[in-house]
């Protein structure tokens, strides 16, 4: 028989979208009870994978026996220092900030091997302006540096770090038994995660019918309501 391995994004996915990601609170206790009782089950491997930095993860999910992975998979795996690709982000950001000094809408989150250009709520004439911006800072770094377009932001990350579907396919290369896999999320950077699992279980949330997910959830409430499910299903 083989286990299960239950991947989830966090914002959007578990908890509903916030105009800024500091704004969004710690799962609350039906989920975190949830998730618990997911981890606590004999075959069952639970793990969060996040654009988030893995420290401002933690604090927002803590649940004993789930595995949490910031920036997209590659923070929570034990990796090198990076330093020359900390040092390439921290010029695209100093670029960027020269650039976007007038756009008083957009804003800047540094998250040291990666950065995020906000947008949401921005004025559209703003935005327009912001991609142009973004595009030609990616162009002035590459082949060093790519971009991931997310839900109201653009992520510059460099080439260096993997996506969510390297970071699956290798947590999925264990020597265990043949496994099913489930993955839940909500945006651009899963998307790669669902074509990497074509004989899993996809599962897109949002608003969105473009997809390469086999199933659709609308949002976080309905997520919470397939966990509750799938927890009874294997209980």
């Amino acid at each position: 028989m083989g286990y299960l391995a239950l991947f989830l994004d966090f914002d959007g996915t578990l908890t509903p979208l916030r105009r800024r990601p500091e704004d969004v609170p710690p799962l609350d206790l039906l989920t975190r009870g949830l998730l618990r009782k997911l981890a606590n089950r004999r075959g069952v491997d639970v793990y969060v994978i996040s654009g988030r930095r893995l420290a401002d993860l933690r604090p927002r999910v803590r649940v004993p026996g789930v595995r949490l992975f910031g920036l997209y998979g590659w923070e929570g795996r034990g990796v090198p220092s990076m330093r020359e690709e900390r040092e390439l982000v921290q010029k695209a950001k100093n670029l960027l900030r020269t650039r976007l000094s007038k756009m008083k809408r957009i804003w800047l989150e540094d998250k040291k091997l990666g950065l995020a250009v906000h947008y949401r709520g921005a004025p559209l004439h703003e935005v327009h302006a912001t991609r142009l911006v973004v595009q030609g800072v990616v162009e002035h770094f590459q082949p060093q540096l790519r971009l991931l377009e997310q839900k109201k932001a653009w992520e510059l990350l460099p080439c260096a770090v993997g996506g969510k579907n390297s970071a699956v396919l290798r947590l999925l290369a264990k020597p265990r038994q043949p496994t099913l896999a489930i993955f839940v999320g909500d945006d651009a950077a899963d998307e790669l995660a669902f074509a990497a699992l074509p004989h899993g279980i996809t599962v897109r949330v949002g608003n969105t019918r473009r997809t390469r997910a086999r199933f659709y959830l609308r949002n976080p409430r309905e997520v919470l309501t397939f966990l509750q499910r799938l927890e009874g299903e294997i209980a």
